[in-house]
């Protein structure tokens, strides 16, 4: 019977109190986290009088809310702001100052400053490059070459594989260098392929790996060419010429800050701050293109809107209960109190606090603040009122019954009272002491 009602008063207060928002990240906790909050709970409840309080449906629903709506406050912070340690609104973009030479994308941390993160001076020497093979440039509408069935190997990466086309009486040499370049393309092995033409009108195939750059130990020959032992008619890779190399594969050499690099890719990894891509060679020896972090304003702007709607939904949850609840409008102002602390610094953002206690955003002015204030420094207030709502939420989360009227008991011995581990199930025994 006691199991029976027991599941009846949980799954009550799941349907009943149980917030949408209840499988965020940061409703998980370390144990040393769960250690701090009892102890946080115990040493509130030392000093603290003994009292009597109203323990009716209504004011059990109200402290319910309360703490309910500031942990909510409390996860809402930190998911636009990250960890309590470092609040920071701005998601990080990165730039660099001459995107012709290298690009860049920001890969680190998200919890450092701009300030914490590196930037690179890189100078680009040469790009990663395919192999490149160049057939014979002939004259598009005339062909020297008999027809029949013809074949020739390709060997990519150390595989093998081999091409069986015909060449008719009517074909020219365009035609067939078109038809292979539409082999060659549909393969999949690894290669691309197109016609190239001449000042002349001529034609020729041009051939090249999709891969760049050479493996440490691996040859610089990334595919070959060859007609010599094939199956059918041989002859066409030497009338076609497309067994010459005209470029071999090359990784990517660079400077970055000074010092020689390599790559066998001209997309790679730089310590593990950035994804760097190489755009092109350095005009001249010396010149280099600066990498960095910078606020992403777009991330910024939401970040904060969020941040003020899941403050202005606690605002208006509490307000819901001026009329029933006296210590309701004490908690209003408290909030109230923490948000004007700020307000001439927040206006210039944008923010501005209404009659009712709401905070609204002037999306245009805080877009036009940010990109004129390259240290972010501008954005202190909002870290600053962010950091003092997060203490608040953890306030009224250890201990919800302080917003409720109670009529004291009897206070403790200043200086001699104990800890009392069982005061702190005053909260929890509202949702039970019906059933008892």
């Amino acid at each position: 019977m006691a199991n029976s009602i027991m599941n009846t008063v949980y799954n009550q207060y799941l349907t009943t109190y149980a917030p949408k928002k209840s499988d965020t990240r940061h409703d998980t906790h370390k144990r040393s986290e769960l250690k701090s909050i009892c102890n946080s709970i115990a040493k509130v409840n030392k000093d603290a009088p003994l009292y009597k309080f109203d323990n009716s449906t209504d004011m059990r629903r109200y402290v319910i809310d309360i703490k309910e709506n500031a942990r909510e406050l409390h996860n809402t912070i930190l998911e636009v702001a990250g960890s309590t340690d470092s609040l920071d609104f701005g998601g990080k973009i990165a730039y660099s100052s001459n995107d012709n030479i290298v690009s860049a994308k920001y890969i680190g941390e998200s919890g450092l400053a701009a300030a914490e993160v590196p930037t690179y001076e890189i100078e680009v020497t040469s790009l990663a490059s395919p192999q490149v093979n160049l057939g014979k440039y002939l004259p598009k509408y005339d062909r020297d070459i008999p027809a029949g069935e013809y074949s020739f190997d390709v060997t990519v990466n150390g595989q093998g594989y081999e091409f069986q086309y015909t060449i008719n009486d009517t074909d020219t040499n365009e035609d067939i260098q078109n038809r292979l370049s539409r082999l060659i393309n549909s393969s999949s092995i690894g290669l691309l392929s197109s016609v190239e033409e001449d000042d002349n009108g001529n034609t020729a195939l041009k051939i090249s790996s999709s891969r760049v750059g050479i493996d440490f130990g691996q040859d610089s020959k990334i595919f070959s060419i060859s007609d010599n032992q094939t199956s059918r008619l041989s002859g066409s890779v030497n009338y076609l010429g497309i067994d010459y190399v005209a470029r071999q594969a090359s990784n990517a050499h660079f400077k970055v800050n000074g010092m020689d690099a390599s790559s066998v890719s001209n997309t790679f990894i730089l310590q593990n701050d950035y994804e760097v891509t190489l755009n092109g060679v350095s005009p001249e020896e010396g010149i280099t293109a600066t990498i960095g972090i910078k606020a992403d304003t777009e991330s910024l702007r939401d970040n904060i809107a969020n941040l003020l709607g899941g403050y202005n939904q606690f605002i208006r949850s509490i307000s819901e209960y001026r009329d029933t609840q006296e210590r309701s409008r004490h908690l209003v102002q408290e909030m109230n109190n923490i948000a004007g602390i700020y307000r001439q610094e927040m206006e210039k953002l944008g923010i501005s606090i209404a009659a009712d206690g709401e905070l609204s955003l002037n999306e245009e002015r805080l877009k036009d603040i940010v990109a004129a204030d390259e240290s972010k420094e501008v954005l202190s207030s909002v870290r600053n009122f962010s950091a003092a709502v997060l203490r608040k939420s953890d306030q009224i989360s250890l201990n919800p019954l302080s917003y409720v009227n109670k009529t004291v008991v009897a206070y403790k011995n200043p200086g001699k009272s104990f800890i009392s581990p069982y005061v702190s199930s005053a909260y929890a025994g509202l949702m039970f002491n019906s059933y008892c």
